[in-house]
């Protein structure tokens, strides 16, 4: 008896069908997958962050806030420090209480605070996941696009600066509810929505960033489940909006730049804007903008034309997602990149998108849609070559996009262990700081004042060393755990002036005269001042020792490299 060998071998197209019924694309989404996924993303984010936890440092505002809340002048107990953060951030609320929170748990230990912002780092792309699940995004595109969103390093200064996990706490309550409000939809559950509707308003009172998002989430309710079941649910969540708008607008102290101001940030946000997303399609190498957008914009164009061209014919097998839910995705998106940016129109100037430390903090919202725009047109071009093939093209369009993909996590992931290498260097150069100062001075007395000079004032420009009023002076408020002293460091466009009875810090004049704004001051036989490049210090005690101490003083370097 003889078998043709043919019948024996499973056909291209059957073994294309096998591969993709064994990565089963278009299973339920369950408990069991979640807590895979979730442990996988955790693994993932410990590795990535493990060299920063153990070798990264405080940095500007951590500092005073460590001094604020355990060794503030005016008094330490919960009241004191409470109604001290009251009156500094009360538009948003929750920090009034999670920011000492924060110190009173984990003390000055730098490496908790880290792995606390490590943590919630992990946390946000692992309730992406869950959110992407729901909306039936097949778990391989869910767990690819989680991942790159925790390599994503245009906005790595909210993992690598403590102070700036604020912004990804309010992220994560933001996709907490819209992750219940999804399964409440899918169970026709009011309970769900109020809880949603909770973290909702716990994200505007944490950092305001995601109230346009939250905002616009109503679209995906309305897509999804329809008006009827949506629209009341949409109303709730514009109510929190409202709300929550109200208490930070009317709280906020904060002066407008006017109609003017406001369109030349409008300008400057489109212009950074389009630069990080061009960043995030190209990470490394020189920061080239027009190309990879002419090139995501011609495969989305060409996807849409495809789509429009086919949409009346017979529906074919794909990989997991088909061309009209890639483009449905790249379209969220970007409008997400736009309600991550939308809320900084009227801040300050310096409130843009860029690719510098800790300024990329503006793109925490934004960032995730561009991982969505930049993934949905891999996914486009997979859906593309699919259709432009044959069905056995299925696998060969996953595996394109899930190598491009891939990729792209390398390029990111690349620029990740550049970045934590600049923040810890940065904090090796504070601890040098440190250490002479305490060599210079092991003792200072309460209410004295230091002044230091010769010192750089960043790393790389966002990665600050010494480099505002408030750093050096919390830094020396905590390590010498006293909240009278204080500390100044000299930063270029500053100088030292000798007053009849002080030592004192001014801005310099057109003609480099220290005459201009008043900075800082501290009485003779009080100040302290300290060349750290030297570690040679001064105790001026009336006006001829101030003007022999302060004789070629000069500040530190601004910044010790410009490149990030």
């Amino acid at each position: 008896m003889t078998t043709s060998v043919g019948k024996l071998q499973p056909t291209r197209s059957g073994l294309a069908a096998s591969a993709l019924s064994a990565l089963r694309l278009d299973r339920a989404f369950n408990g069991r997958e979640l807590a895979l996924a979730w442990a996988a993303i955790a693994l993932a984010g410990v590795l990535l962050f493990l060299p920063h936890v153990l070798h990264g440092g405080f940095y500007l505002d951590d500092w005073s806030n460590g001094a604020l809340t355990l060794f503030n002048a005016g008094g330490t107990s919960f009241g004191d420090v409470v109604s001290s953060y009251a009156d500094a951030t009360i538009f948003r609320p929750v920090l009034v209480i999670y920011v000492p929170l924060t110190y009173w748990v984990f003390g000055m230990d730098v490496n908790l605070h880290l792995a606390w912002a490590s943590f919630l780092g992990i946390l946000v792309p692992a309730l992406l996941y869950a959110v992407l699940r729901t909306l039936r995004v097949p778990w391989i595109h869910a767990l690819a696009i989680a991942g790159l969103v925790l390599l994503y390093p245009w906005f790595d200064s909210t993992r690598l600066w403590v102070t700036a996990d604020q912004i990804t706490l309010a992220t994560a309550w933001a996709l907490g509810g819209l992750w219940l409000a999804l399964v409440g939809l899918g169970r026709d559950s009011w309970r769900w929505h109020v809880g949603a509707a909770v973290l909702y308003l716990l994200s505007i009172f944490t950092y305001e960033i995601a109230l346009p998002a939250i905002a616009g989430l109503g679209v995906i309710y309305l897509w999804t489940f329809g008006w009827q079941r949506a629209r009341w649910r949409w109303a709730v969540d514009i109510v929190v909006v409202i709300v929550g708008g109200a208490w930070v607008l009317s709280n906020t102290q904060r002066t407008t730049s006017g109609i003017s101001g406001n369109i030349d940030h409008l300008w400057m946000i489109f212009e950074g804007g389009f630069e990080v997303l061009a960043r995030s399609v190209v990470p490394v190498g020189p920061g080239r903008t027009t190309l990879p957008l002419v090139l995501m914009a011609a495969v989305f164009a060409a996807g849409l034309g495809a789509w429009w061209l086919w949409r009346n014919r017979p529906a074919r097998p794909e990989a997991g997602m088909g061309l009209y839910r890639w483009l449905l995705l790249g379209g969220a998106g970007l409008g997400l990149c736009v309600l991550g940016w939308v809320i900084f129109i009227p801040a300050d100037p310096y409130y843009t998108p860029s690719i510098y430390g800790m300024t990329n903090r503006v793109n925490g919202i934004a960032g995730i849609g561009a991982v969505l725009v930049v993934y949905a047109a891999f996914g486009v071009l997979g859906s593309l070559l699919s259709r432009l093939l044959d069905r056995r093209a299925a696998v060969l369009a996953l595996a394109v996009t899930l190598l491009l993909g891939f990729v792209l996590g390398l390029g990111y992931l690349t620029k990740m262990r550049q970045h934590i290498g600049i923040w810890n260097s940065a904090w090796q150069s504070e601890r040098t700081a440190l250490d002479r100062i305490k060599t210079a001075y092991p003792n200072l007395p309460p209410y004295s004042m230091l002044f230091t000079t010769n010192y750089p004032a960043n790393q790389t420009f966002g990665v600050p060393i010494l480099s505002a009023t408030w750093d050096l002076d919390g830094m020396v408020k905590d390590e010498y755990e006293d909240g009278t002293i204080g500390a100044v460091p000299l930063l270029p466009g500053f100088g030292f002036a000798c007053g009849p009875k002080a030592v004192q810090m001014r801005a310099l004049d057109p003609a480099g005269r220290p005459s201009g704004e008043l900075l800082a001051e501290s009485p003779y036989g009080a100040v302290r001042i300290l060349d750290l490049e030297n570690v040679e210090g001064a105790k001026p005690a009336n006006r001829a020792q101030c003007r022999a101490a302060i004789a070629g003083l000069e500040p530190g370097p601004l910044v010790l490299d410009g490149t990030y």
